[in-house]
Order: structure tokens, then sequence, then C-alpha cells
């Protein structure tokens, strides 16, 4: 008879797992408290896997979303799945006990002419080349930013002067930080402009920026001029330092520190 009820007992646990795995993930959605700067559409699947047609945090589109769910951190008493969508992939984890969120080895591309239609101001000069963001570790608690590791990849950066592309390579900001701001490093990698410096974002949206530029002889004209307005010369012709500080737009400020 024990072992009638044991087999019975691992039958109805087995049968629980089942129906929570196959129920349709807009039911589970109705009692997950999703914040509102999320939206979400064309959801179909299970929680073992499905797609999404677009997810929107503050207005920025994540396409053609597929994620599948990863049972290696079950033990953990964690939910984790691996997402690929059109721009990139990430790994997310959901903690069933606190509600944490952790994200890991993200990867998203997309062409600078894309992100500059979310711009709430029109650029002085179109910018070219591709922004590749890769997050080593990305925590938040309660949809709030605890912790973010990860660089920030311009390649071919470069500007379209009337239909003419003007390439100065590629360039890299290491990024650290979490509730209480970001500190960031800017370096060079395969370009024609040596770039060094740091710079800083702190809860309130105030920035400080001091970055250092050496330019090789024969630098295209029009790439100097842009440099003489953003940046300062000094006494050796060849260098430039771009140092600022100010406040962000509120709207900017809340899509980077991801306030609510």
């Amino acid at each position: 008879m024990l072992k009638f009820w044991k087999f019975t007992l691992f039958f109805l646990l087995c049968l629980v797992v089942a129906l929570l795995v196959n129920l349709p993930v807009q039911h589970v959605l109705a009692y997950v408290k999703i914040p509102q700067s999320v939206r979400m559409a064309g959801i179909d699947g299970n929680l073992y896997s499905g797609n999404a047609a677009e997810v929107r945090i503050n207005d920025f589109p994540f396409r053609g979303i597929h994620y599948r769910y990863m049972p290696s951190c079950i033990l953990r008493l964690k939910l984790c799945y691996h997402v690929d969508y059109d721009e990139g992939q990430l790994q997310l984890a959901y903690d069933l006990l606190n509600g944490d969120t952790e994200v890991s080895r993200s990867r998203v591309e997309y062409p600078v002419t894309a992100l500059l239609a979310h711009l709430p101001m029109s650029a002085l000069v179109k910018p070219t080349g591709r922004l590749q963001l890769d997050i080593d570790d990305l925590s938040m608690q309660q949809d709030k930013l605890v912790s973010l590791d990860g660089k920030l990849i311009w390649h071919d950066l470069g500007l379209d002067d009337n239909d003419t592309n003007i390439d100065i390579g590629d360039y890299q900001v290491d990024i650290s930080g979490g509730a209480n701001g970001f500190d960031f490093t800017f370096s060079d990698l395969d370009a024609i402009l040596d770039v060094s410096g740091d710079g800083s974002i702190s809860p309130l949206g105030l920035y400080e920026v001091d970055v250092d530029i050496t330019v090789q002889a024969g630098l295209d004209p029009k790439i100097k001029s842009i440099l003489n307005l953003v940046a300062a010369r000094s006494s050796d012709a060849n260098r430039y330092r771009v140092k600022q500080q100010g406040r962000l737009p509120a709207n900017i400020a809340r899509q980077l520190l991801l306030h609510q």
C-alpha cells in the first residue's frame, strides 16, 4: 500500500508540473506584475517555449522574440530562459522567492540610424555605424536596477556627408554601476582617433565626461571641424579634450537608469 501511495503522489506531481509547463503563457502573465514601462504584443506559447512579435521597454522595441526554458537552475528556485530576438540574445533568470531578475550573456546590435529615431531631438550631424551592447551581468530588484556590468562598442563610427560615409573606426565604452549611477571608461579599438577617458551618470541624471583625443596627421578636415565644435584643442594641435558636465533630459535618464 505504501508503494502504491508513493507512485500515486509521484504521478500527481508529474501531472501538476506538466499542466503548469503547458499552460498558455498568456494565462501566466495575467498573474505577473509587469512594469508599466513594458508592453508586449503577439505572445504565443507556454512556460517551456514560445514567441513574441514585439516587446517594448520604455517605448524601445525588441522584435522577433523566441524563448526557451533552461532547466539547469531549477534547483536554485529560479526560472531561467534563453531568449533570441532579431537584434541579439540574452539569458534571463527570475527568482521565484523574491522576484529578482538577472540578465547575463546578453548581446544586442542596432544600426545607429535606427536608434536616432528614438532621440528627442535631431542630431547636428548624421552619425553612422553599428552599436553593439554586451551585458555581462544585470540585476534588478522590484523593477529597480541594482547592478550592471557590460560594454558598448560603436563599430565603424562615421559621418554621413551627402551620402558619402567617413569612417573613423571602432570605439568602446566599458560600463559598470547600478542604483547609485554608472561609471564609464572610454577607449579606441581599431580606430584613427586615440581615445581615453572616463565619465559618470548619477541617479539624478547628472553626468560628467572627461575624454582625451589624439588625432593622426592627415585627418579629414570635416572630422577636425566637428572636433573643434565639441572639444577643446590643447597646446598640441593634434590633441583635444572633451570635458563636460550637466543633466540629461528626463526621458533619456529614464531610459538609461530604468526609472519607473
